[in-house]
């Protein structure tokens, strides 16, 4: 059985401890050198500028508590387009609830062209389609199992050679107990056949 880790992002968007990180930085730099001058105002900023990553930080040990890591198990390593069978997310349970899961089959594209001060990057899913995802009952253990079709076409500029072609299972869980999560699974597929 193949393995595939989970890429997240673990708490939604990735904007957030990149925010939050960004906010620390320049709060600890103003901080330092507000220091020389007062330093009570110094360390405010300091100990302000370090809140949104505590915070981040507590709902990430929060969630490592409350759920162990995420994988996907799959029979095959890589899938030709049109394939169609079940993958099986598999997530430890501690001391959370899952309320609801959303499940989607997402194709992104990345596109890199030019170089130097012309270089230009784009990313986009091409291809978002809802998956079904089927909750099995398990101790401890959440096992959901999700059918899944890789469209035989793939998307629209599947035949371009230059454009990265991503397929992902994305899953998205709202939680009792803990905060709710997010999880990311690459799906490795061959590309097709060019015709001359």
């Amino acid at each position: 059985m193949n393995e595939i880790s989970d890429e997240g992002p673990i708490l939604g968007s990735g904007l957030i401890p990149m925010i939050a990180s960004i906010v620390l930085l320049v709060g600890l730099f103003v901080g330092y050198k507000t220091l020389a001058v007062d330093r009570n105002i110094g360390a405010a900023i300091m100990v302000g500028a370090a809140i949104p990553a505590a915070i981040f930080g507590v709902q990430l040990a929060r969630l490592f508590r409350a759920l162990g890591r995420a994988k996907l198990e799959m029979k095959d390593d890589v899938v030709p387009l049109g394939w169609n069978g079940t993958v099986t997310y598999v997530r430890p349970l501690r001391n959370a609830t899952v309320r609801s899961i959303e499940a989607r089959l997402q194709c992104e594209e990345h596109v890199q062209k030019g170089t130097g001060k012309s270089h230009r990057e784009w990313r986009q899913v091409v291809v978002d389609e809802p998956l079904a995802p089927q909750l099995a009952p398990y101790v401890e253990q959440l096992r959901v199992q999700i059918p899944v079709r890789i469209p035989v076409g793939g998307p629209p500029t599947f035949y371009y050679t230059d454009n990265e072609i991503t397929w992902w299972v994305r899953l998205h869980l709202t939680m009792d107990g803990c905060p709710n999560t997010r999880s990311s699974f690459k799906i490795l597929v061959m590309p097709a056949v060019v015709g001359l």
